[in-house]
């Protein structure tokens, strides 16, 4: 476990609310992109198959795999065996992410096994994937042994186990289940999840394989998988069988699947200027008539073009004039967001119109970001500091999903399941829709990598 982790366990038992400035410069020198956890990486890929399609997979027998219904939602079910063979001992039932090599990365997974129970019931997740006889893949078996419920590489001959610490077993039934592993190719470590996000249940150090593709699957069994998130950095490959994947090719301002660039990284095309004065309000712009809207929402636009512009792929505020709103309003949503302040710097995220997810530079209250600040009676402080130094880019993970929100801040969990409250009336629930707007309070600001999708309501 980390020192950061401890940090973070030591702040929860002692009910500590906010890091000391000691503190939090030896997390800025302790914290790394993985530790972080998996929003620590740019998001590459989502997939929740509600389009009916898995166009975005490649399994090694598309005659197994399909797009199902369970329960109302969209699953990728893997429904029977494979035909196909692996060219040495190895799972064959897999289906892998088409054209996204990874280095280091994360992947988050929903996973359900839909097999009657056995003692050796399981469900696999395929990573560093070069060919059927270079790749690492994790065996979540119901009862471990020298070849089940462990971490294994397949280096052209049958699969070797490299785990250094594992569980006796995974206790499968016929629930859901969350799955993560996280790769660290620099110190080539590997640690894997199940259900319990605190603690890995498998560990392994092996620096064979730096890059490949990730995917799904079973050894011997059948399963659905769902809400699939690929964060990571993405490299271009290399030699198959060689550690060396060349370099890094994430691209800003490139949308992952499932989420569409607010930010096209060129102008600002597709969004518009805050209302002057009262108008700012949700409500009451909410009661301007047609042409006092297009009169007050040219105003606005001709105030946005004059402050704000597009900079080496960055939109840039000046500090001198009004917030930068989506054209579009959302309803449930999830939101993925870089930016950067200077010293002092003093910004956040309005969310359907409404203050705020918080962003600051922390020496101005000895406060992170990521808080739901215009909060009073539901939380509005993160429980850590987990921004990165002044000047420095951070990344922001948004959810909201009717009055909730998740907030991630550089991979930690800064705002876990909060109620924002209605900051333009505390007598009414926050609006069910609205835009989101980037505020501003007099300083430069600079905010990349804008990524949206709609969460559908039911």
């Amino acid at each position: 476990m980390s020192q950061l982790r401890h940090l973070r366990q030591w702040l929860v038992i002692t009910g500590l609310a906010v890091l000391t400035a000691g503190d939090e410069t030896a997390v800025a020198q302790k914290i790394d992109r993985v530790d972080a956890g998996p929003a620590g990486l740019p998001l590459l890929f989502f997939d929740d198959f509600e389009s009916g399609k898995a166009g975005h997979w490649a399994p090694s027998d598309a005659k197994a795999w399909r797009v199902a219904r369970v329960g109302g939602n969209a699953v990728y079910n893997q429904f029977r065996q494979s035909k196909v063979k692996t060219p040495v001992r190895s799972p064959f039932n897999r289906s892998m992410i088409k054209d996204i090599v990874v280095g280091s990365f994360a992947m988050d997974v929903k996973l359900q096994s839909t097999i009657k129970d056995y003692g050796h019931r399981d469900l696999c997740l395929f990573f560093g994937y070069q060919d059927p006889a270079h790749l690492y893949y994790v065996h979540l078996g119901k009862k471990m042994d020298a070849h089940a419920n462990n971490i294994f590489i397949v280096n052209n001959k049958p699969r070797t186990k490299i785990s250094r610490t594992t569980t006796k077993g995974t206790n499968w039934d016929d629930n859901w289940h969350h799955a993560r592993v996280v790769r660290d190719v620099a110190s080539g470590s590997i640690s894997v999840y199940f259900d319990d996000m605190a603690k890995p249940v498998m560990t392994a150090v092996d620096s064979t394989f730096s890059w490949g593709q990730v995917g799904v699957g079973s050894f011997d069994d059948t399963g659905n998988f769902d809400e699939i998130y690929l964060f990571g950095d993405a490299v271009r490959p290399g030699k198959v069988g060689e550690k060396n994947g060349g370099d890094i090719a994430f691209v800003d301002n490139k949308s992952p699947n499932g989420f569409t660039a607010t930010f096209n990284g060129k102008n600002l095309s597709g969004w518009k200027g805050l209302l002057k004065g009262a108008n700012g309000n949700p409500a009451k712009r909410a009661t301007l008539d047609a042409a006092a809207l297009k009169t007050a929402q040219a105003e606005a636009d001709a105030d946005m073009r004059a402050h704000w512009q597009v900079i080496d792929g960055a939109l840039v505020f000046d500090g001198k004039g009004r917030s930068l709103c989506t054209a579009r309003d959302y309803g449930d949503f999830e939101m993925l967001v870089d930016w950067k302040i200077k010293e002092k710097g003093d910004s956040g995220i309005y969310l359907r119109g409404s203050p705020q997810v918080q962003i600051w530079d922390p020496k101005l209250r000895n406060i992170g970001s990521g808080g739901l600040y215009n909060n009073q009676k539901n939380p509005s402080k993160p429980p850590v500091i987990a921004d990165k130094p002044v000047g420095q880019w951070n990344s922001f993970r948004i959810k909201m999903i009717g009055e909730k929100v998740w907030v991630w801040l550089n991979g930690v969990l800064v705002a876990d399941n909060v109620t924002l409250e209605n900051y333009w009336d505390r007598k009414r629930p926050i609006f069910s829709t609205g835009q989101i707007e980037l505020q501003n309070h007099g300083n430069t600001l600079y905010f990349k990598n804008v990524f949206l999708r709609a969460i559908p309501r039911k």
